[in-house]
């Protein structure tokens, strides 16, 4: 049974349905050829540009040649993805602080992007044509037979050579046939090793892996490290502005019931009934902040109750959806639980939705088990993650331990944020 990648993938030849592996190849085919007539505007853009470097302007214009390419081999990334049914990862390592058009120059892509530039303009550009003209040229020589009986006698009829007889009308159709069977069994074999090709080029190689891995390490260390201090700063505001007030409340108390004692003027009762009531308070904000700490429900129940109790306590009828549930870190369920809370405050203040719905599924991916949570709501839609809405604090928590985070929300609905985590982080 072929997945869905396989479904959409060129030249398989265990296609159920050839004239449709057919049509995607030949799509892609002619995809490739418009993609080299646009790679021919940006090859000459590149040239402008490194001819007026010599003259030092070109270098104003580097950054914007550097993304112009970038952005023209992302599209061709994706395409040839979608082609092979696989997806083509990044070779471009992540932009650093303050790094210029010189430092994205130097990262090593450069030339590959290049030969795939080159490679879609010297190979994409004709196979594109020829995957037009051979049919249609083919068709032409199928229908001139019947166009030549159609002709007045003795008035010859022309495609390849000049049609005077039947002979010549046959051969006419053979060749109308053979040009169809060679386009119908060559098109696929033809654009499977076009798209091969082109992922060996646009595909990260083995020491822009090693980069990758290098700048995704240093990314995820300084997103834990980020984290942390975020959550000693939150947990410190919060013993600070509320515990601490608290507290010193049932201090007070107690010092104006010493000195009701003391003097024998006032309530006693009533001022200890008040430090009580403040002391509970006391008690009661530690315990909100222990569990902001590390939820109680999350260490006693798991990762599944507890975001079922966080679903519970929505305003909004909130569903939870579970598929294949594995075990996971510590680490991994409160990353989780508190991405899925500030998801869901997000969803309760801003989007207007009716409905929502989280969605945990357990994958195995090449033998390592990952965790995909998406919260999704029906609401207006149209979020940007610039303007504050909890978005940035999800990112670092997930990152933190190795993982993505994909956000959408088109204008209209829906709205969706899906996390994926590695089970051991």
């Amino acid at each position: 049974m072929s997945s869905p990648e396989d479904a959409g993938s060129v030249g398989r030849p265990h296609d159920a349905k050839p004239l449709r592996r057919l049509a995607r190849s030949a799509r892609y085919l002619l995809g490739g050829g418009l993609a080299g007539l646009h790679g021919l505007l940006v090859l000459a853009f590149l040239v402008l540009v490194a001819a007026l470097s010599l003259v030092g302007v070109g270098l104003l214009l580097a950054g914007t040649a550097s993304g112009l390419l970038r952005r023209w081999c992302g599209a061709e990334r994706g395409r040839v993805g979608r082609a092979l049914g696989r997806r083509i990862g990044s070779p471009y390592l992540p932009p650093a602080p303050g790094a210029g058009p010189a430092r994205r120059i130097a990262d090593g892509t450069l030339p590959r992007d290049l030969a795939a530039l080159l490679q879609r303009i010297v190979v994409g550009i004709p196979l594109g044509a020829v995957s037009i003209l051979v049919p249609v040229l083919s068709v032409q020589a199928l229908a001139l037979p019947a166009y030549w009986w159609a002709m007045p006698d003795g008035k010859p009829a022309e495609q390849f050579f000049v049609i005077t007889s039947w002979w010549l009308a046959a051969a006419s159709g053979l060749i109308g046939l053979a040009g169809l069977a060679a386009w119908w069994f060559a098109v696929p074999a033809v654009a499977a090793a076009d798209a091969k090709l082109l992922e060996r080029l646009l595909a990260p190689g083995r020491d822009q892996e090693l980069r990758l891995r290098a700048r995704m390490e240093e990314q995820r260390r300084r997103s834990a490290v980020d984290l942390h201090s975020a959550e000693l700063r939150r947990i410190e505001r919060d013993l600070h502005d509320a515990a601490q007030n608290r507290l010193v409340a049932v201090s007070m108390f107690i010092g104006t019931a010493q000195r009701q004692l003391t003097t024998g003027k006032g309530d006693i009762a009533t001022t200890l009934a008040k430090a009580q009531d403040a002391s509970r308070d006391a008690l009661a904000e530690m315990r909100r902040i222990i569990r902001g700490v590390y939820p109680p429900a999350l260490a006693e129940e798991g990762l599944v109750p507890a975001l079922g109790m966080l679903a519970d306590r929505m305003q909004i009828p909130t569903r939870l959806h579970i598929e294949a549930p594995a075990p996971t870190a510590a680490s991994v369920d409160a990353a989780l639980y508190f991405s899925v809370a500030e998801a869901l405050t997000n969803v309760a203040k801003h989007s207007g939705a009716t409905t929502c719905d989280i969605h945990l599924t357990w994958t195995e991916d090449h033998g390592d088990m990952r965790v995909i949570t998406t919260v999704t709501d029906n609401g207006h839609g149209g979020a940007e993650p610039a303007k504050g809405t909890g978005l940035s604090g999800i990112e670092s928590r997930i990152e933190a331990l190795g993982g993505t985070v994909a956000f959408t929300s088109p204008p209209g609905g829906p709205t969706a944020v899906r996390m994926e985590l590695p089970c051991e982080s």
